[in-house]
């Protein structure tokens, strides 16, 4: 999961002189941070991106410079969301793929649109990849009333497994075709795909 952190201190922590702009104070993040929830107040009052400050993501050490004036005495306060660990999906190997998972042939589709629009799906060369494997038999509403998604099959897959829309998914002499793929992710990284399929032969 992300963590969080929070900086507090005052304006005397940052490099430069007592009232000086430009002044730039490093955090101590122990891993990215990024803009999405990245809060910086200078005396209470939060300061705004580019006008007021500008900051740049790092591992370790992020860093914000002060554009304008700022003291010695002046509290300062940082709220940040560190990504999640690098090795998220690590765990989901060692979690749901080492506790659930099978073998499918995984068959990756290319298309091919000609010059009257008809498109041509040419199947690629099959291999074999470890999945979670799920048959859902279930309606999902959309925000669209009186839509419905319906799959026969969902599979959880490695963040960094390929897997793309219309690519066949064999699993137990039964062959399925994937509908669409999302990312499901921590922070702002991915920590595993989910494929919904549709039952072909």
């Amino acid at each position: 999961m992300a963590d969080t952190g929070t900086f507090n201190g005052t304006g005397a922590d940052a490099s430069g002189s007592d009232g000086d702009s430009n002044r730039i104070l490093t955090i101590e993040n122990t891993k990215l941070t990024s803009q999405e929830g990245f809060l910086v107040y200078a005396s209470g009052l939060p300061l705004g991106l580019t006008t007021e400050y500008t900051v740049t993501h790092n591992s370790t050490g992020t860093q914000i410079t002060f554009l304008n004036g700022l003291w010695d005495d002046m509290t300062v306060i940082v709220n940040y969301i560190q990504s999640i660990d690098s090795g998220m999906d690590e765990d989901f190997v060692a979690g749901p793929i080492g506790d659930f998972g099978v073998s499918v042939t995984r068959t990756p589709v290319t298309t091919t649109t000609g010059f009257s629009g008809q498109k041509t799906y040419s199947d690629g060369t099959p291999a074999s990849i470890t999945v979670v494997f799920s048959n859902p038999n279930t309606s999902y509403a959309l925000d669209k009333s009186g839509l419905t998604k319906k799959y026969d099959a969902v599979v959880f897959v490695q963040s960094t497994q390929t897997i793309n829309k219309r690519d066949k998914i064999t699993h137990n002499s039964n062959v399925y075709r994937v509908a669409d793929v999302s990312d499901r992710k921590f922070g702002s990284t991915t920590g595993y795909k989910v494929a919904g399929l549709f039952f072909v032969s």
